[in-house]
């Protein structure tokens, strides 16, 4: 498997879902979404059209953690080991602009 890192995916304006990729053809076997220590604003985690408000398509909040420990995580994989999940799919939100999610993936 090879692993690539997005790093800090920061949230420029609350309320407007961010996709991690803008390319339709890009397959990925797992993906890891993990909150910062320090940041102050819930993450959400979803498909296109989400909508934080009332949480619709939404698949994960993520909670704040305001000081140091363990951050809340999402992580997703395919059962068969495959690149089946497709990354232009996923679209992130958060609560405050400028903070955001450490994301990683995944490929066979």
């Amino acid at each position: 498997m090879t692993f690539t890192s997005l790093g800090r995916v920061n949230q420029p304006a609350p309320g407007t879902p961010i996709p991690l990729s803008v390319n339709p053809t890009q397959r990925i076997a797992k993906i890891l979404f993990q909150m910062i220590p320090g940041l102050t604003g819930k993450a959400y985690v979803g498909t296109k059209g989400m909508n934080k408000t009332t949480l619709a398509a939404v698949a994960r909040v993520l909670a704040p953690n305001p000081t140091s420990g363990v951050s809340d995580q999402f992580f997703l994989e395919v059962q068969n080991g495959l690149d089946e999940l497709n990354l232009e799919e996923y679209y992130l939100d958060l609560d405050v602009a400028g903070e955001g999610v450490l994301v990683s993936y995944w490929t066979e």
